[in-house]
C-alpha cells in the first residue's frame, strides 16, 4: 500500500483528528476514491500488538478497504493522573479493479480515565452506514469493556492466549450472549476440521463415525481446546475420551470401531511444512488420505476470512461451549 498523506501530534482532542482526516481526505480527492466497507476498531495493549495488527491490515492491501481506528493502551485507566491522547493519521492508497482507492488509519494513544469511555472516544470517529468491528489484539475484553456497546461485532483469537488459553473461553461464552464473536484461531482452524470432515465422506469410512470411541488432540492451548470442544459437540465424546497434549503443531487423531473393524484417523501438520495432512487407516483394508495447503500468511487471511462473515458461526458456540465444560 501506499501512504498518501500522514499526520501526527501530541495532547489532541478527537475534533482535531476529524478535521486532520477531512483536510487530508480532500488533498487526496482526485488521485483516489474513497470506497469503505467496515469501520474496524483495534483494541491494543501495547504498541507491538498494535504493530501487528496494522502489518497484517495492510498486507490486505485492497480487499476490505475501511477506516481503521487503533487505540493503545492498558485495559482499563490507572488510578491518579489526567486523560490525554496522542494521535497519528495515516491515509494509504491502493488498486482495486483498476481504480485507486484509499483507506485510513487512526492511531490513538490513550491515557487516563478516557480509557474506560472508549465507546465515546472511538464512536465520532467511525463512519455512518457501516458496521463497527472491535478486534481485540490482545486477551477477549471482560463483559463490561466500554468497546462492546459500539460493536457490531468483536474478533477475538484464541491462540494470543498462550499460556492458560482456557481461561478465555467464559469470557467468550458471555461475549456471544450480546455480540456477534468471531475468532481467528477457530478460523484458522478450518483446514484441520474440513479434512477430518472429508475423511468420513466415503462410504467405507462413514460407518466408523458413530463408533468413535477416544481422541488425541494436540497443540497450543486456546486451539486444542477449540478443537476438542469440536469433537465433543459433534461427536458426543466425554471428557474422559479426549487426551489433550500441549505441542508446537496442531493435530488429532481418533480411534474408532465398526462390526468387529478398528480405524484411525489423523490430521496433522508436520515441522517444516505449511500444509495439514489427513490420513484414515482400516485394519486390514484401505488407507485414504488428504491434504491442504495453508496460507502463508495466517494472521491476515484469517482477518480477511473474519471480515467478510460478520456473523454468528453456531458450531464455533457449541465448540466454545463444550471445551468449557472439558475443561483444560
Amino acid at each position: 500500500m501506499l501512504e498518501l498523506g500522514s499526520w501526527r501530534a501530541e495532547n489532541v482532542h478527537v475534533g482535531q483528528v476529524l478535521e486532520v482526516l477531512a483536510d487530508l481526505r480532500r488533498a487526496e480527492q482526485r488521485s483516489a476514491t474513497r470506497t469503505f466497507v467496515v469501520n474496524l476498531v483495534v483494541r491494543a495493549g501495547d504498541h507491538a500488538q498494535a504493530e501487528r495488527a496494522c502489518e497484517a491490515l495492510h498486507r490486505l492491501g485492497s480487499r476490505h478497504p475501511g477506516r481503521t481506528v487503533v487505540v493503545v493502551g492498558p485495559p482499563h485507566a490507572n488510578d491518579g493522573g489526567g486523560s490525554s491522547i496522542d494521535a497519528e493519521v495515516v491515509l494509504h492508497g491502493a488498486e482495486a479493479e483498476g481504480h485507486r482507492v484509499w483507506s485510513e488509519d487512526v492511531r490513538l494513544q490513550v491515557r487516563g480515565p478516557l480509557l474506560d469511555h472508549l465507546d465515546s472516544l472511538v464512536e465520532p470517529l467511525t463512519l455512518p452506514d457501516l458496521p463497527v468491528v472491535a478486534w481485540f489484539a490482545g486477551r477477549p475484553p471482560d463483559p463490561g469493556d466500554p468497546l462492546l456497546d459500539a460493536a457490531d461485532a468483536v474478533i477475538v483469537d484464541a491462540k494470543t492466549e498462550e499460556p492458560g488459553g482456557e481461561k478465555s473461553l467464559p469470557s467468550v461464552v458471555s461475549l456471544s450472549r450480546r455480540n456477534v464473536v468471531i475468532d481467528l484461531s477457530w478460523i484458522r482452524l478450518r483446514p484441520w476440521r474440513e479434512l477430518l470432515a472429508g475423511l468420513f465422506d466415503s462410504p467405507i469410512l462413514w460407518p466408523f463415525l458413530d463408533g468413535v470411541s477416544g481422541a488425541e488432540v494436540r497443540g497450543k492451548s486456546g486451539p486444542r481446546l477449540l478443537l476438542a470442544g469440536w469433537l465433543s459437540s459433534r461427536l458426543g465424546l466425554l471428557g474422559s475420551q479426549i487426551h489433550l497434549i500441549d505441542s508446537r503443531h496442531t493435530s488429532m487423531h481418533l480411534a474408532a470401531e465398526h462390526e468387529g473393524s478398528t480405524a484411525t484417523f489423523h490430521v496433522e501438520r508436520r515441522e517444516g511444512e505449511r500444509m495439514v495432512r489427513a490420513c484414515a487407516d482400516i485394519e486390514g483394508g484401505p488407507t485414504h488420505e488428504d491434504r491442504l495447503s495453508l496460507p502463508d500468511d495466517s494472521l491476515s487471511w484469517s482477518l480477511a476470512q473474519a471480515l467478510t462473515h460478520l456473523r454468528h458461526d453456531r458450531v464455533h458456540s457449541q465448540a466454545v461451549q463444550a471445551a468449557l465444560a472439558l475443561g483444560g
